[in-house]
């Protein structure tokens, strides 16, 4: 699924009635309509989780803006995330620490499994992706998208993590402000985005919508790198 099909498939309005698991999302193109969990969702983006590591997700309810990231073992909490929440997905995996505390940080580190670009379609044009084929990309506000790209096998190294999510940087396809893949979170598509001000007329905030979902496209650091190489430097404004 290229850009083109992806802007050609984009919902032009916005739900504002939470749904229940599974969540209807947007059209894909040739994939139709998604019936789609989170739970379903983090199986097929986290296949390759080193033994004894878990993927971690956190939810927020009201602005998200508001109050700290706890992070939970997705296998323990996935089932429980309140579609009235926002829903987020950490890019890496951690190992519980010794105590059996789970923490999303550097020092618990396993994998990185994706990377994110924010912002698409707001401050990073689509038409930036042209040819390249994101493993998902999902709506979470009006007309601003997060797409994942999911790694042909998980990177172990935080360095190369780190360098690879800066070479995407450096294309200008993420905010340079990005916080690093051992700790960056995307958002679910089973999900709100509680920023007051996407809310709508009557106080409802923006229910996030998936609008293309390919997770047997997945990327190695080479082919990003390669990739990140044609697209031309970051603008500016």
């Amino acid at each position: 699924m290229t850009v083109e099909t992806i802007e050609a498939a984009m919902p032009r309005h916005t739900p504002t009635v939470f749904p229940t698991e599974p969540v209807e999302a947007g059209k894909g193109g040739e994939g139709g309509d998604f019936q789609i969990t989170n739970a379903e969702f983090i199986a097929a983006v986290f296949t390759g989780l080193p033994e004894g590591a878990f993927a971690a997700v956190c939810s927020k309810s009201g602005d998200p803006g508001l109050g700290g990231w706890l992070a939970s073992r997705a296998d323990q909490m996935v089932n429980t995330l309140a579609a009235k929440n926002n829903n987020y997905l950490g890019c890496s995996s951690f190992y519980p620490h010794d105590d059996g505390s789970f923490k999303a940080r550097k020092a618990q580190f396993a994998a990185c499994h994706f990377l994110m670009l924010d912002d698409l379609g707001a401050k990073v044009p689509l038409d930036r992706l042209s040819g390249f084929e994101l493993s998902w990309l999902i709506e979470t506000s009006p007309g601003n998208h997060q797409g994942g790209i999911i790694l042909a096998e998980p990177i172990t190294d935080g360095a190369v993590a780190v360098r690879l999510l800066n070479a995407v940087i450096d294309a200008g396809l993420c905010d340079t402000g990005a916080t690093g893949p051992l700790s960056r979170w995307a958002r679910l598509p089973v999900a709100i985005n509680g920023k007051p001000k996407y809310a709508d007329k009557v106080g409802a905030p923006f229910q996030c919508r998936l609008i293309a979902w390919r997770p047997d496209k997945r990327c190695s650091p080479q082919e990003i790198h390669a990739r990140s190489r044609k697209w031309p430097p970051a603008w500016t404004s």
